[in-house]
């Protein structure tokens, strides 16, 4: 976006996008060429450096739309989390870099909760499996111990975790699962990492 002015999912941006990533599979090949050792491009979420890099980046060169005033970046080839994409375009769009990404990688869609409509999910799952390497749902299973709430807890405009029914703020009561670093995991994340959670856009 800073270099281009679009985003990467359009035909210009995914041009620059795809040499930008063939040069640094370029650079890896040709270190392990030269050295023996097994040099990797590695499509990695980079969860705590999404916020760390971008407040760094906001304090050496101000405030950059759609770059540095989001308070995150979206790491590797991610598609931002903001944009509106279906899971199927996402999947196709992302699987290209995937082949580049010969040291790892993932990629993820969000959706509700798919418990009365199976079907729809096996038709993703199915597509998954014939166009992209790995690839991952996410999805809100979460809990107040305080009401009792099973469902989404939300992020709200101060930043804060809060229950939709009760209005728990605490921490220590309540259960919120989310999906960074490729796993499912519940630590309350950095203001970076948080501000792009609640910016997620559902893709099915």
């Amino acid at each position: 976006k800073l270099m281009k002015g679009v985003s990467h999912t359009t035909p210009e941006g995914e041009e620059f996008a795809l040499r930008v990533m063939n040069r640094l599979r370029g650079a890896c090949e040709k270190w392990k060429a030269k050295t023996g050792l097994g040099f990797g491009l590695y499509g990695t979420p980079a969860e705590s450096l999404c916020y760390r890099f971008a407040r760094i980046d906001k304090e050496r060169f101000g405030t950059i739309e759609d770059v540095t005033d989001k308070g995150y970046y979206t790491n590797s080839y991610h598609v931002d989390v903001r944009e509106e994409i279906d899971a199927f375009s996402k999947f196709s769009f992302e699987s290209q870099f995937q082949k580049i990404s010969t040291g790892g990688c993932i990629s993820y869609v969000e959706i509700p909760n798919m418990r009365h409509n199976t079907e729809a999910l096996e038709e993703v799952v199915k597509f998954i499996y014939d166009n992209i390497q790995y690839a991952e749902f996410n999805t809100k299973s979460d809990y107040c111990h305080v009401c009792g709430f099973d469902g989404e807890i939300t992020i709200n405009d101060d930043n804060e975790w809060e229950c939709p029914v009760c209005h728990n703020k605490d921490h220590a009561k309540m259960t919120v699962i989310r999906r960074t670093c490729g796993y499912l995991g519940e630590n309350f994340w950095n203001v970076g990492k948080t501000k792009e959670i609640k910016a997620r856009v559902m893709h099915l």
